[in-house]
């Protein structure tokens, strides 16, 4: 299962979750509702997180996996990449094998399987190891996520997140901020026994999933588009926002109908009955085109995303 599917799979049953009416407090007062209440929002807080940071580092490994599979030197990496496959792998996987080894896991096939993909590093055609990224701990930082973005060559960090989390309608205004705050709050409904989780944050958290999440793989999904379409040149040498390109499905009010657009709320180009017919139409084009296709709700806030 790709990491986006299981995205989707685990935020269906989040949405679900959210909706439920005993997650939410009963007046004002402390009682045993309100208490009962508040350990859920928690927990939920923690398992939403985790999602996100499980996505983060799957689809990284996914994005690798394509990377190297490209016909791309070694050499035409950046150096951050060429450093994270080599050193920052050796020293995430001597932390993994250690705690496979307390654990009684195969820490040894573990070590023996990814050491062959550093070593072939060394030759034309390699693979790179899952835990060149976002692998130094138990938990991703904001940090991490945009190493992972500088590692595949693309300037800006967070910065370039929220331009694209912004073009394909968030609603978030600083991305980064988003990040910041739900690892505050995992942090504190975890270590935190008095931590009062507010389910208004809950609300929010699929959209805030979801902004992050889509930005994150359409970045990395547009750099190894490029690399495939040129992998003789050093792959910070493209320059990214040509491959950031954007047609929207816009759900009408209403209706079961979407609208076609180029630009959020702009000139309608076809009004399609249904969002299956719309997909099976334009799906297959946009790899030639280059696009990404993002589908909004009623409030032209994203909810998915295809590339």
């Amino acid at each position: 299962m790709s990491a986006k599917q299981e995205l989707f799979d685990r935020l269906q049953y989040l949405d679900l979750t959210i909706k439920e009416p005993y997650l939410v407090d009963n007046g004002v007062g402390i009682n045993n509702h309100n208490g009962i209440a508040n350990l859920l929002r928690k927990g939920l807080g923690i398992v939403a997180f985790n999602i996100l940071e499980d996505y983060i580092k799957k689809r990284t490994s996914e994005a690798l996996v394509t990377l190297s599979s490209s016909n791309v030197q070694f050499t035409s990496l950046p150096e951050s990449l060429q450093n994270a496959s080599i050193r920052g792998a050796l020293n995430s996987l001597n932390s993994k094998a250690n705690m496979l080894k307390k654990n009684g896991g195969n820490w040894q096939a573990l070590i023996q399987d990814e050491a062959l993909k550093i070593h072939s590093t060394k030759n034309p055609t390699f693979q790179l190891s899952d835990f060149s990224l976002v692998s130094s701990g138990s938990n991703v930082t904001d940090t991490e996520i945009a190493d992972v973005i500088r590692a595949f060559g693309i300037t800006g960090g967070w910065n370039k997140l929220g331009e694209v989390s912004t073009k394909i309608g968030s609603g978030i205004p600083i991305l980064i901020q988003v990040f910041k705050n739900a690892t505050s709050r995992r942090h504190s409904a975890a270590h935190d026994a008095t931590f009062q989780y507010n389910y208004g944050w809950l609300e929010e958290i699929k959209n805030d999933i979801i902004s992050i999440s889509s930005a994150f793989d359409i970045l990395l999904i547009a750099r190894n588009r490029q690399i495939n379409a040129n992998y003789s040149i050093p792959i910070d040498n493209h320059t990214i926002e040509n491959a950031l390109n954007f047609r929207f499905l816009e759900t009408v009010s209403g209706t079961t109908r979407y609208r076609e657009t180029t630009v959020i709320s702009g000139k309608a180009r076809k009004i399609w009955d249904s969002l299956d017919a719309a997909l099976i139409f334009l799906k297959p084009r946009l790899l030639a085109k280059d696009e990404f296709l993002i589908i909004l709700n009623e409030q032209k806030r994203i909810i998915d995303w295809h590339s």
